[in-house]
C-alpha cells in the first residue's frame, strides 16, 4: 500500500512537470526574443552572480550543519559535510529525492538516525516556511504595485498560514498520546510524533535566534542575487518588479512541486513577466539564467570538496 501510495505521488510530480514544461513552450511567442536577450547578457556581472551563489548555498551548508550537530551533539567537518550536500544535490538532480537518501545514509555512519535526518529536514523546512511566509507577505504588501488588485489578499493570506503552520508541533503536542497494542503501528505512530514534536526540542535551545539571524542574513543575499541576476539582462525592471520576481522564485525554491521545480518555476516567472507587460520569454529567460549559474556552483564546489576528500 505504500509503494503504491509513493508511485502515486510520484506519477502526479513526473505529469506536473510534463504539464508545466509544455505550458512554457506553448506560451512561448517568440523564439527570438530570448535570442536577444541571450545577446545582451552583460557576462561582467557573472563573478558576482557566482559569488552571490557560493555564499547562499555555503550559508545553506552552515545552516543544516549546525542542525545537525545540535541534534548529534558530535563535530563533523564543514568540508565532509559540504560534500554530502553537493553530491546529494546533484543525485538529485538526476534521480529525485535520493541525493536525501545518500545524505541520510552517510550520517548513520555518524550515529544520526534516519529518523533525526527526517526530523531535522522536517524542522527546518517548517521553520523557514513559516519565517520567510512572514517576509515575503510584507513585501508583496509593500512592493506589490503590479499586484495592486490581490495584494492585500495575499498579505492577509501569507500571515495567516505562516501562523497556521507555526502552531502545527505546538497543536499535535496537546493532542493526546495515543497508546496503540501491535508494536509495529505504535512504533511508526512514536516516530512520527517525535518528528512533528522535533520543532519544541530546538526551541528549548534558543536554536530559533541562530536560524533567524542567519536566516535574514540568507535572505538578503538571495535578493542581491536576483538583484544581480536582473541588472545583468539589461531589461528595465523598477525595484517593485524585482522583488515580486525575488519573492516567487524564493518561495518555489522552498517548496518544490516537482523536482527543483522545473518547468514550474519557468512558467511562473514566464507568467509574471507576461502579467508586467514585459513579455513571457523575459521572465523564462531570467529564470534560466539563475538555473545556469546555479548548476556551475553546484558542479563547480562537488568536484572542489570530492577532491579535497581524496587527498585527505
Amino acid at each position: 500500500m505504500k509503494n503504491l501510495k509513493n508511485f502515486f505521488f510520484l506519477f502526479i510530480k513526473i505529469a506536473l512537470l510534463f504539464i508545466s514544461c509544455y505550458l512554457v513552450f506553448k506560451n512561448l511567442n517568440n523564439e527570438e526574443n530570448l535570442i536577444n536577450l541571450k545577446n545582451q547578457l552583460d557576462l561582467k556581472y557573472s563573478i558576482i552572480i557566482l559569488a552571490l551563489f557560493v555564499m547562499a548555498s555555503h550559508l545553506q551548508i552552515y545552516i543544516t550543519l549546525n542542525t545537525v550537530i545540535m541534534k548529534l551533539k558530535k563535530k563533523i567537518k564543514f568540508s565532509y559535510f559540504s560534500k554530502l550536500f553537493f553530491n546529494s544535490q546533484i543525485i538529485s538532480t538526476i534521480l529525485p529525492h535520493s541525493g536525501l537518501l545518500y545524505r541520510a545514509f552517510h550520517l548513520k555512519k555518524l550515529n544520526l538516525s534516519y529518523t533525526d535526518f527526517v526530523g531535522i529536514n522536517y524542522f527546518l523546512a517548517w521553520f523557514y516556511l513559516f519565517y520567510f511566509l512572514i517576509f515575503y507577505s510584507i513585501e508583496i504588501l509593500i512592493f506589490g504595485y503590479d499586484l495592486e488588485s490581490y495584494k492585500y489578499l495575499v498579505f492577509f493570506c501569507g500571515m495567516v498560514i505562516s501562523l497556521g503552520i507555526y502552531f502545527i508541533p505546538f497543536i499535535f503536542f496537546l493532542i493526546p498520546r495515543i497508546n496503540f497494542k501491535k508494536n509495529i503501528v505504535k512504533n511508526i505512530y512514536e516516530k512520527i510524533r517525535y518528528i512533528f514534536l522535533i520543532p519544541l526540542e530546538f526551541k528549548k535551545n534558543k536554536f530559533f535566534k541562530f536560524l533567524s539571524i542567519y536566516g535574514f542574513i540568507g535572505h538578503i543575499i538571495n535578493f542581491l542575487l536576483i538583484y544581480v541576476v536582473i541588472k545583468s539582462t539589461n531589461i528595465d525592471l523598477s525595484v517593485n518588479q524585482i522583488v515580486i520576481f525575488f519573492v516567487i522564485n524564493s518561495f518555489l525554491d522552498q517548496v518544490p512541486i516537482v523536482p527543483k521545480n522545473i518547468g514550474v518555476s519557468e512558467l511562473a516567472f514566464g507568467l509574471v513577466s507576461s502579467n508586467m507587460g514585459l513579455g513571457f520569454e523575459t521572465g523564462l529567460f531570467i529564470k534560466l539564467v539563475l538555473r545556469f549559474f546555479s548548476f556551475i556552483n553546484l558542479i563547480l564546489f562537488s568536484i572542489i570538496y570530492n577532491l579535497v576528500s581524496i587527498k585527505k
